[in-house]
């Protein structure tokens, strides 16, 4: 045959196959993020956790691994972790955590074991994505201890939430993987919401709870999850490089989280690269370390941040009574100590109206004269703190927030008392409103709320401007934990012992339907079934 026609009827047939085979190419859209104060925000691809069943589990089987991963389900169990209150806990080797509802006493003790860290490596046997594209069932048992779930595995390729594609080399397996989930808690633990534009954003600590009943066991790094603002749809899910956040925010279409890591075995918090600020890329979905715990000092106890300038005010914890508090450029990442504040642990906010941030001064014991030292709430200006009020009544603050123009300051001893102050003519008002020794406020829509977490908790609404209680709700779950607006009627509330997202009404804090199961982001073992 002629050399010069083999060539052309090889280029024929090709040309024909590939018009035969068509493009098989898809394009995604974007996640509906909006930054605050309508700036730009990152662009991000769909989730196809919309078009998923949610009580699917996506499991990638092949010859040499299986790596689990898991969409959010609608698995209703609920549960509680029952610690502890008392006064007691304050002492340095309490390992309690300070949002669980029972044992948060705002004490950085009680804080302590909850708060562990350690390696910055995400399991590939852990729930962290919504975007897994495989046909895998599960089936959950609900109950109030742990429980588990056998899943069978088909083969399938999927992609990661941390924005890894499996390869395209690898090899499939033919025949399907039963595997057994084993959930090690009943909740992720919430630890903070945040809206930007149309988005909700989570995150959870994700551990284990220790057999004595209140440390924490992190094996899994902490996890941001993305919801549709309107319905609670979940977007995706973005693992974190470190343990234990405590705070996420929007700040100019980037998403921060602190970390606080795990505790020494002195009960405090080394400076080190295993905790810090990260930054997430929504792009990627990937997050970076971005201002580490060496820089900081610490761990990240409370963090609240300026959106417009980018600066946060950080509350860094070493040790009990040890939290110092820095103010951090998300810029250029410089750090600068604020000098005049021994323990910030009494709260972190910034007025956006005011531009200010306020800063809980919690105090500290002399343990050789057990005299208190300052107990005060400040403001800070960007260069130098104005105390509000004296401490003459020996309380300790315990949260602080701004509505209606006025700031209200929530101050609790932790062992019998606990009220609800507004400042007037730079003191604390005469007049105050009583709720448990363990209670935050937050402004939603300029008004506070306040999450009380004693028991199986209350929320209550607080008129600022007349300075009465509008309504008060009780929860039949356990540490509603933060309040956020869905619009000016409702609102998503976190709950920190019970793996769900509750959604409320504004006017009556009454639940409505639609709230969002989060048991599948609790800490789990996955593993082939016997």
């Amino acid at each position: 045959m002629n050399k010069k026609i083999l060539p052309f009827l090889v280029s024929l047939s090709l040309a024909l196959f590939l018009s035969a085979c068509g493009d098989d190419s898809s394009s995604s859209s974007g996640l509906g993020i909006e930054c605050l104060d309508n700036e730009d925000c990152l662009d991000e691809e769909s989730s196809s956790s919309e078009e998923e069943s949610s009580s699917s589990v996506k499991i990638k089987s092949s010859s040499s691994s299986v790596k689990g991963k898991s969409s959010a389900s609608k698995d209703k169990s609920s549960s509680s972790v029952d610690e502890d209150e008392s006064s007691s806990s304050k002492d340095k080797s309490s390992a309690s955590k300070d949002k669980s509802s029972s044992s948060a006493k705002k004490d950085e003790s009680s804080s302590s074991a909850n708060k562990d860290k350690s390696s910055s490596s995400a399991k590939k046997d852990d729930s962290s994505s919504s975007k897994d594209k495989s046909s895998s069932s599960v089936t959950s048992s609900s109950s109030k201890g742990k429980s588990s779930s056998s899943v069978a595995s088909s083969s399938s390729k999927p992609k990661s939430s941390s924005g890894e594609s499996s390869s395209s080399s690898e090899p499939e397996s033919s025949s399907s993987v039963q595997m057994k989930i084993t959930y090690l808690a009943n909740t992720p633990f919430a630890a903070d919401l945040e809206v930007s534009g149309d988005t909700l954003f989570a995150v959870f600590q994700r551990y284990e709870v220790g057999a004595d009943g209140y440390s924490a066991i992190f094996n899994d790094p902490g996890l941001l999850a993305m919801y549709k603002l309107s319905d609670g749809t979940l977007l995706d899910t973005i693992p974190l490089l470190t343990k234990n956040p405590q705070a996420v925010k929007v700040v100019k279409g980037n998403v921060y989280v602190g970390t606080q890591g795990e505790y020494n075995a002195s009960w405090g918090i080394d400076a080190d690269e295993n905790r810090g600020i990260e930054k997430i890329d929504l792009k990627k979905k990937k997050s970076e370390l971005w201002v580490s715990g060496t820089l900081l000092g610490g761990g990240v106890y409370m963090m609240d941040v300026d959106p417009i300038s980018g600066k946060a005010v950080v509350a860094v914890y070493k040790a009990y009574q040890n939290v110092p508090v820095v103010e951090v450029d998300l810029t250029d990442k410089s750090v600068r100590r604020i000098d005049g504040v021994v323990d910030a642990s009494g709260g972190i906010y910034f007025d956006r109206k005011g531009e200010l941030f306020y800063i809980g001064e919690r105090g500290f014991i002399d343990w050789d004269t057990y005299e208190m030292g300052s107990m005060v709430a400040y403001s800070y200006n960007g260069l130098k703190l104005h105390a509000l009020y004296d401490d003459e009544m020996g309380y300790q603050p315990a949260s602080i927030a701004v509505a209606g123009g006025e700031v209200f300051v929530y101050i609790s001893d932790y062992a019998n008392s606990g009220k609800l102050y507004w400042i007037e003519d730079e003191d604390l008002s005469d007049n105050s409103l009583q709720f448990s020794t363990d209670t935050k406020i937050v402004t939603v829509n300029d008004k506070i709320y306040v999450l009380d977490r004693k028991g199986k908790g209350s929320l209550s609404q607080v008129n600022p401007s007349t300075k009465k209680v509008a309504w008060q709700k009780a929860i039949d779950a356990e540490n509603p934990y933060d309040i956020v607006a869905i619009n000016g009627s409702e609102a998503w509330v976190a709950m920190y012992n019970t793996a769900e997202i509750r959604r409320i009404s504004l006017s009556t804090g009454t639940e409505v339907s639609g709230s969002i199961d989060t048991k599948e982001f609790s800490a789990k073992k996955l593993e082939p079934a016997e």
